[in-house]
């Protein structure tokens, strides 16, 4: 197997560890579809980075801007800080982004 693939297969296997954590699995999809060639893979398969982690600093982020319990952050831009924490560039394939969307969510959600 290469290393696209070896990268695919551990942010499947960090979302298949919390099925019903739709946040893992929305970040995670989004990272999947950037990992678009090796030295992206590279990135992603470094040890110390995780999903769990990259959401965790996405609540860091987002616990910046909030007010009150609650964030209103625009979903490209959570895909950004994904995307940053792991290193990776936009992959221009992936599915397009809604910008014109926010989600209000209380950050207790991703506890």
């Amino acid at each position: 197997m290469g290393k696209i693939e070896d990268a695919i297969k551990k942010i499947n296997t960090e979302i298949q560890k919390e099925p019903s954590n739709r946040y893992l699995a929305l970040v995670g999809e989004h990272i999947i579809d950037n990992i678009t060639s090796e030295a992206a893979a590279e990135k992603v398969l470094k040890k110390e980075k995780t999903l769990a982690k990259a959401l965790a600093g996405i609540e860091n982020q987002a616990s910046k801007q909030k007010e009150g319990d609650c964030a209103v952050i625009e979903d490209s831009v959570v895909y950004g800080w994904a995307r940053e924490y792991f290193g990776l560039t936009a992959n221009p394939q992936a599915p397009a982004e809604e910008p014109q969307k926010g989600v209000c969510v209380s950050l207790e959600d991703f506890l």
